[in-house]
């Protein structure tokens, strides 16, 4: 099988796309070959280059001044600024290259929709719902899904879809809500990556331990205070500020954990800087004194700032999935995550940490207090999690989508998936 796999952009170096070059690898073993197409603005003509093996094709997302125009027009009637050039882009490729069996598309929108306006030599589409483009929080500045044009054509790419991957049963039932045939939507989660794993010859209470020092010692940290981590960009979706909200009822109880929020900042049109959002509202619950806003690390940090915590917390309002929740759980630090984050399922599941109702630092707060008070409950969330991880390997998730779309291509749909 020949495939040709979409994303909004492709950089091999970068965690966020590491799962999709680790997919693409497992699914030779499988007899699929896939080539990568992506978008950028930093070119002004198409390149086409081999990366540790994989065909990479890439589209500039700007350009010329009637592509210019024709992005702005159509920007007025789709909240994507370079939607023209997807077009474009994936009807030019497929004219000039050999045919492809299928398309992998990441996002019902805007990649999906392009695929589908890009005419006739577009192969069977199986599209993947990440969430973004199917959810709808216009409170917290989130969501495709929040603007009517968005809502009117995603039945439509929906319909035009051969299969469709969510990556969780929570945005399963959200497509099926907007649209898509039942029979065609399959709850499939992303993988983590093969470095978000702890290594196989070090015991894991020895890794955590060294992480810890690591942590504590880069950050003037008490190293014999607890450590509460936060691990997400700064966007409002996120639920951040219920973390910092969670801390005066973790003080009530007589405990001062250390909280560290890690991730890239985020501007947005309802909250403006979120950093600075978040710096204030620890100001007003007199808590300053515990949060550190720690910004971007590179990402192959994030394992041991994950490793080095007693608790990780994602309180995000609505999301897909979250890898953060399985990765914390690959190293053994127990989540305390909201039941409008698309992991938690699992996590509930497994009995690998604690799912709370979001938008509530009440709530998340008596999570913090009852794993850092309960050594018992801890240890067993711990040790779950850590036997929970594996099931989410790139190995694990590109065998089960493998499955998937050589079942769709026989026209077979009644096949469930065997992992999760």
């Amino acid at each position: 099988m020949r495939v040709l796999y979409i994303l909004p952009r492709y950089d091999r170096t970068a965690i966020a796309n590491q799962i999709h070059t680790e997919i693409i690898y497992t699914w030779r073993s499988f007899g699929i070959e896939a080539e990568i197409l992506s978008f950028s603005s930093q070119y002004r003509s198409p390149l086409r280059s081999v990366e540790d093996g994989v065909v990479v094709h890439r589209w500039p997302s700007s350009g010329s001044l009637p592509k210019r125009i024709a992005n702005r027009l159509l920007y007025a009637l789709f909240p994507y600024p370079f939607l023209f050039s997807l077009i474009e882009g994936m009807h030019r490729l497929l004219t000039a290259v050999a045919p492809f069996d299928l398309c992998h598309v990441e996002t019902a929108f805007p990649l999906g929709w392009a695929a589908v306006l890009a005419g006739r030599h577009m192969p069977p589409l199986a599209i993947t719902l990440p969430g973004a483009d199917v959810m709808s929080e216009p409170k917290f500045d989130y969501g495709y899904a929040r603007f009517r044009s968005v809502r009117v054509i995603l039945p439509k790419v929906f319909q035009q879809a051969l299969v469709i991957r969510a990556d969780s049963p929570m945005i399963r039932d959200r497509a099926i809500h907007l649209g898509a045939p039942a029979f065609k939507v399959k709850a499939i989660p992303y993988n983590i990556t093969n470095s978000s794993l702890p290594p196989p010859d070090v015991p894991i209470d020895s890794f955590r331990s060294h992480c810890r020092e690591m942590v504590v010692k880069r950050h003037q940290l008490t190293p014999d205070q607890p450590i509460v981590i936060s691990l997400n960009r700064l966007h409002p979706f996120k639920g951040i500020v219920y973390l910092v909200e969670a801390l005066p009822t973790v003080r009530a109880a007589g405990l001062r954990p250390q909280v560290l929020i890690i991730g890239p900042n985020r501007v947005t049109p309802t909250f403006g800087d979120y950093a600075a959002f978040l710096r204030r509202r620890a100001v007003e619950l007199g808590v300053a004194d515990q949060v550190m806003l720690i910004g971007a690390i590179p990402q192959e940090e994030a394992i041991k700032y994950l490793a080095a915590a007693d608790v990780a917390v994602v309180p995000s309002v609505a999301e897909a999935f979250s890898r953060v929740v399985i990765e914390a759980c690959a190293v053994g630090t127990p989540p305390v995550v909201t039941s409008t984050t698309g992991a938690s399922v699992y996590v509930a599941a497994a009995q690998a940490g604690i799912v709370v109702e979001p938008c509530s630092g009440q709530a998340i707060g008596e999570a913090i207090i009852r794993l850092l008070r309960d050594s018992a409950t801890w240890q067993t969330f711990s040790a779950h999690g850590v036997m929970l991880a594996p099931k989410f390997t790139s190995t694990q998730v590109a065998t089960e989508l493998a499955h998937l779309y050589y079942a769709a291509l026989r026209g077979d749909y009644k096949s469930d998936s065997v992992l999760f």
